[in-house]
């Protein structure tokens, strides 16, 4: 999901783009963390005295769950002096006139978490008439500094569609990949435009887990020739709090 990232050194400019992997299904839990069986009681499964087997999540809430949270690059940057460490932490937002599942995405250096150079609404939807696919449009928000440090807010922050530009063109397509369990895809074409650096268009590829979100955006002048991303390969954003429910 169209988010810009520093430059990685070898490179004149670098952006992100990331969104989600799979929510594993599983038995629920009591509230003293004992599990409930789906065969307990006399009634078998589904019957008296049992539990009711937790419903398949869609992909779109599967794609919603694993987008929510915190993530940092810090791992691959102690690794590769190439890439910076950087936060990315999403929280869920009110914003109905923009969608059903809307987060504000917040990304800064780990050096600067009160300076975020990044700040983005993405709203993540079915595909019509697949189980498998999702989508995720970005909006730029008008009045960026006024929503610094949202995540960390007790209340829920609310948006109206007035308080954000979509950005035409760079919706992210994702596939559910059942036997990987992870989501793979991008942006499509040339149609995500840029002026970054002399470029004419941006290029993002994505795969997503559970615990890792990788994403390598490049953009790309009239001729097609790479004027800024990274060379090597994908930021690699690690999860860094518990996947939501």
């Amino acid at each position: 999901m169209n988010t810009h990232v520093p430059p990685v050194r070898s490179s004149a400019a670098f952006a992100v783009l990331f969104a989600v992997g799979a929510l594993a299904c599983g038995g629920s839990s009591d509230a003293d963390g004992s599990s409930t069986s789906a065969t307990s009681g006399s009634g078998g499964v589904g019957g008296a005295g049992g539990a009711e087997p937790l419903p398949t999540p869609s992909a779109a809430d599967r794609a919603f769950a694993m987008l929510t949270g915190r993530f940092d690059s810090k791992e691959q940057a102690e690794v590769d002096p190439e890439y910076y460490a950087v936060q990315l932490q999403t929280c869920v937002v009110d914003a109905p006139a923009l969608g059903e599942r809307v987060l504000y995405v917040e990304q800064a250096l780990m050096t600067k978490l009160g300076a975020p150079y990044r700040q983005r609404l993405y709203v993540i939807s079915p595909v019509a008439g697949s189980t498998t696919r999702v989508t995720s449009d970005i909006y730029d928000l008008k009045a960026p500094k006024q929503a610094v440090g949202l995540c960390d807010a007790e209340a829920l922050a609310s948006f109206e569609a007035s308080d954000a530009i979509k950005q035409d063109g760079c919706t992210v397509g994702l596939e559910f990949e059942e036997s990987a369990q992870r989501f793979v895809g991008g942006t499509d074409g040339k149609a995500c435009k840029s002026t970054l650096n002399g470029a004419s268009y941006v290029t993002s590829e994505v795969v997503l887990d559970e615990n890792i979100v990788e994403s390598w955006d490049r953009g790309y002048d009239e001729s097609d020739s790479q004027v800024w991303g990274a060379v090597a390969g994908a930021y690699r954003f690690v999860r860094r709090t518990p996947l939501a429910p």
